[in-house]
């Protein structure tokens, strides 16, 4: 590597057409190797992925570690994949395979790929413009400056402008017109001409040139371009002028360095791709480049050939720049340097869905920036690759609804019309409604994440996101079960007996907005369910009876995680005192800190509340008003406890001798789940972690927060289980976080597996969240066995529980077409349970309040209903889906039920359920108090 950049020695050549020529033929098609599918699909999601959700993406290392060439068969067949039979499908470079010792000079590899990005940009995307990479190739393809070293960075200049005019038209019509610098004859207009025209158009254009250099390469004190970055990294402080420290790259200072070459060189590469697929205003060729920029190697070769290092150059500059427009994909690698860290996996299944994980989650910056493949050469007969490949033999790329002149007038217009709005409202402002620029109506406003939160009919302003579709839905059934209500009572007399409707309010997380978790993901959906199924029971009695109460259920939305859980349970009291239908609250499902608040402010508005699945035990000590159906924190690890104290739950069937106990110190619930079971299990056998998400929504920690061994991202929280399973196999996993990241613990699991290729888990109730998910936990990690509690399973007590069987009746009427793997998840799923226990807890209580007036419609009112919830439902409590509940607050009760039924559930990955331990009140005189094998029981907590 000792050639200068200028060294024009062969190197590799390319086709007659100019393009590359390819190893094999150029229209091959993928083998159909094992796994090739679950890759290629994620090749493609990649590919054409969203510029909005991008991150960056590790250069992908096709590894043929017995020989052959299966990873260049591979990178033939991507190469096919993007070219389509018409038209490029995506802009790619492809660089064949440089025989060993045959290494081309420093810039020819740079040449061919930018030449082949440029030519493969597609229809209606524009030209390809490489400004920072043409400046830096002027910059180290410039002669040798002799004289004074102070004037050299102004013949750099004029050289670097010299190559400009090269390609730009205006600068070289400019010249044109410039004539030459000094006047030599001619008549007097021509020597005025040239007096004037020198400076005017050959001057000055170049010092404008050399000063819009200097703003583009080094940007401003505060806001810093890549290049000026670069030079303080190399140098240690910042350049003043980009020129000036620009002689240093001149091929004559780097004759004997090439790897500096390529780090500048690549840096300035990327940062104009990353620059070409941002989006102007006026610019629709900009907004059509919807791809990637796909790079292929066809052999990267020994650790030190000339491919590798570019390899390794891309992937540092990749990492440094943020970017994430490239894609890069190497194969024939021969040998792997130990310069810099690899995600390693185990085959092309697992790849696709390491990179899968990447396009829905992004990568963290210290993540590592290439993963490794093995793939080896073998039978193409893989069924699934088969079928896969056939139906999408090609990548699938958007396609633009207008062309590019329809867009650039479309922009126009929008530009025209907002300066005329804007204008009319700075000349008129009263003849415009500035409250209806709000999108929020009603009882909403917008919420910290920007999404309308408050109180709302049905599902007027809720679930508009794409991902919130299936929550909008189900609100939507139950706005229209309030209007069969309104027009049921509508043609009553009025001294009809038969009591009117009242309204209750259902408490939950119903948006999540950008990064928020999603309210699927959350267990709103499935609560809202159960709300909705058991609105539509209590109505068709009460209607069919005459009486009962039937029941209006209004949508309270508290922002993602209980976010504006507070303001929101501001504007339910301010809708209670005006308006006395209201008769409670149901919902509150999520323990935080803003979720105590909002009982707090709901208790002093006299507000009676019934929670659906919030567990912690502080949750009752917040006030007088609220009740709670599912079990305590202390109670369900209690239970949990037991189950881990006696259980063949480790690996390999045996009991488990140590507990590494997932908690995060931040989150009201994990932190009441974690401390009660470490309590119970036993300090000495537990290991404490404790991790907390970034997105956090109550970042700090609690002020009793439970102690332990900081974690700080998900990704040592793996790799810390990881090693204490493997240091003692018999070690089992609680889980008492939240279950979104329990979701990525498992896909971190899943990349290092190498460590611990089977896990134990034992989880809290919150988990049952990622049950119903899209995506299983088993879909991240295939050596998971899972453990959870479960605060009731109706299918397991339908025999047992009249109400159950009335549950599962009713839901299988409503959804019961539902014949996905939510749906079949949702039916045993307990947020749906509960939410029918809790609105049915609370529509009991309603109806005898209302017995309790003499039947007088006029005289029920929310003191009557708080006065039968804490005096207990008559008959000593509910007969629930999820168990018994007596909940009453007198006679030194606790608001609570005291044995309330819960079970430990095993799952497995095909979706279906066992259950190991059963403890608590399963309906009433029936109460299970033992659990374990015939002849081996132990007793519940």
């Amino acid at each position: 590597m000792g050639r200068s950049v200028e060294d024009d020695s062969p190197g590799f050549q390319g086709d007659e057409e100019g393009q590359p020529m390819a190893m094999g033929d150029p229209q091959s098609r993928i083998p159909a190797y094992p796994g090739v599918d679950r890759f290629i699909e994620a090749f493609d999601r990649l590919v054409v992925q969203s510029r909005r959700t991008r991150s960056r993406v590790p250069v992908v290392l096709l590894h043929e570690p017995e020989g052959g060439d299966a990873g260049r068969r591979i990178v033939s067949g991507l190469r096919s994949r993007m070219r389509g039979r018409i038209e490029v499908l995506a802009p790619h470079a492809y660089i064949p395979q440089i025989p060993d010792g045959a290494d081309p000079p420093p810039l020819e590899l740079f040449e061919l790929l930018t030449n082949q990005l440029k030519e493969t940009m597609p229809p209606g995307t524009g030209e390809l413009r490489l400004h920072s990479y043409r400046l830096l190739r002027s910059v180290v393809t410039a002669p040798a400056f002799d004289g004074l070293r102070e004037h050299r960075h102004s013949e750099l200049r004029n050289h670097c402008y010299a190559q400009h005019r090269a390609w730009s038209r205006t600068a070289q019509t400019l010249w044109w017109l410039g004539g030459r610098d000094q006047a030599s004859g001619g008549t007097l207009l021509e020597l005025l001409w040239n007096f004037v025209a020198g400076p005017l158009f050959q001057r000055l254009p170049r010092a404008v040139y050399g000063r819009r250099i200097n703003r583009h390469m080094l940007g401003r004190a505060r806001s810093r371009r890549w290049y000026a970055r670069w030079v303080r990294q190399q140098q240690g402080s910042p350049p003043t002028d980009f020129f000036r420290s620009a002689l240093d790259l001149v091929h004559t200072e780097l004759r004997d360095n090439p790897e500096q070459l390529d780090r500048v060189l690549m840096q300035a590469v990327l940062s104009d791709l990353e620059q070409a697929c941002r989006t102007r205003f006026l610019h629709p060729w900009r907004r059509r480049r919807t791809s990637r920029f796909v790079l292929l190697f066809d052999e990267a070769g020994p650790q030190d050939s000339r491919v590798q290092r570019f390899l390794r150059e891309l992937r540092s500059a990749v990492a440094d720049l943020r970017c994430t427009s490239v894609f890069a994909v190497a194969g024939g690698v021969r040998s792997l340097a130990a310069r810099i860290p690899d995600i390693h996996a185990s085959s092309l299944a697992q790849a696709g869905a390491e990179l899968i994980n990447i396009e829905r989650r992004g990568m963290t910056p210290d993540q590592p920036t290439g993963i490794v493949v093995p793939v080896a050469q073998g039978p193409e007969d893989d069924q699934a690759a088969v079928y896969w490949l056939g139906r999408w033999p090609t990548l699938v790329t958007p396609s633009p609804r207008w062309g590019p002149v329809t867009e650039v007038a479309g922009a126009v217009g929008a530009g025209t019309l907002a300066i005329a709005v804007v204008a009319g409202l700075l000349i008129a402002p009263g003849l415009f409604n500035r409250d209806g620029d709000d999108p929020c109506q009603g009882s909403t406003f917008l919420g910290t994440d920007g999404q309308c939160v408050g109180v709302s009919e049905g599902a007027a302003g809720f679930g508009k996101g794409a991902s919130e579709q299936a929550v909008r839905t189900v609100l939507e059934q139950i706005e229209q079960q309030n209007e069969e209500v309104d027009q049921e009572l509508a043609d009553r007399a009025a001294d009809d007996p038969r009591p009117g409707r009242r309204t209750v309010v259902y408490f939950g997380p119903l948006t999540g907005g950008k990064d928020a978790e999603d309210p699927v993901r959350g267990g709103t959906y499935a609560e809202l369910r159960g709300i909705a199924v058991a609105q539509r029971h209590i109505n068709a009695q009460a209607l069919r009876s005459g009486e009962r109460v039937p029941l209006r259920v209004l949508a309270a939305n508290a922002g993602d995680r209980f976010k504006d859980a507070p303001a929101v349970a501001e504007r339910i009291a301010e809708l209670a005192a005006s308006d006395p239908s209201i008769a409670g609250v149901v919902g509150l499902g999520q323990s935080r800190r803003n979720t105590y608040e909002a009982i707090r402010i709901l208790d002093k508005a006299g507000v009676p509340m019934v929670g659906t699945s919030g567990t912690a035990d502080d949750l009752l000590r917040q006030g007088e008003h609220y009740y709670q159906t599912a079990p305590t924190d202390q109670r369900a690890a209690q239970v949990m406890a037991a189950f881990a104290s006696n259980a063949a739950m480790a690996t390999g069937g045996h009991k488990a001798r140590r507990v590494s106990l997932v908690a995060d110190a931040t989150d009201v619930y994990s932190n009441s789940l974690a401390a009660s079971f470490r309590t119970a299990y036993g300090p000495s056998r537990t290991d404490v972690l404790l991790y907390t998400p970034t997105d956090a929504p109550e970042p700090d920690p609690l002020p009793t927060a439970l102690g332990g061994r900081p974690v700080p991202t998900v990704e040592d929280l793996a790799r810390e289980v990881c090693r204490t399973v493997k240091d003692e196999p018999r070690t089992a996993v609680v889980w008492s976080a939240r279950a979104s990241q329990f979701q990525l613990f498992l896909a971190e699991v899943s990349r290092i597996s190498g460590g611990c290729p089977e896990l134990s888990v034992l989880a809290g109730d919150d988990v049952t969240n990622a049950l119903t998910d899209q995506q299983r936990p088993w879909d991240h990690f295939k050596g998971l066995t899972l453990f959870y509690a479960s605060h009731g399973y109706a299918p397991a007590l339908a025999t047992e529980s009249p109400e159950a069987s009335a549950f599962l009746s009713a839901y299988d009427r409503a959804y019961g077409s539902d014949r996905s793997i939510r749906g079949r998840a949702l039916r045993g799923d307990a947020h749906v349970a509960l939410a029918w226990d809790a609105l049915r807890y609370l529509a009991e209580g309603i109806d005898q309040a209302w017995r309790t007036t003499g039947r007088h419609d006029e005289r029920l009112n929310r003191g009557l209903v708080q006065a039968v919830l804490y005096q207990g439902l008559g008959g000593g409590g509910f007969d629930g889906a999820t168990g018994w509940i007596d909940a009453h607050g007198a006679a030194s009760g606790g608001r609570l039920t005291e044995d309330k039924l819960l079970a430990v559930v095993r799952g497995d990955s095909d979706g279906s359920t066992a259950t190991e331990m059963l403890c608590g009140t399963v309906a009433r005189d029936n109460e299970r108090a033992r659990w374990g094998p015939t002849g081996k029981e132990h007793p519940c907590p």
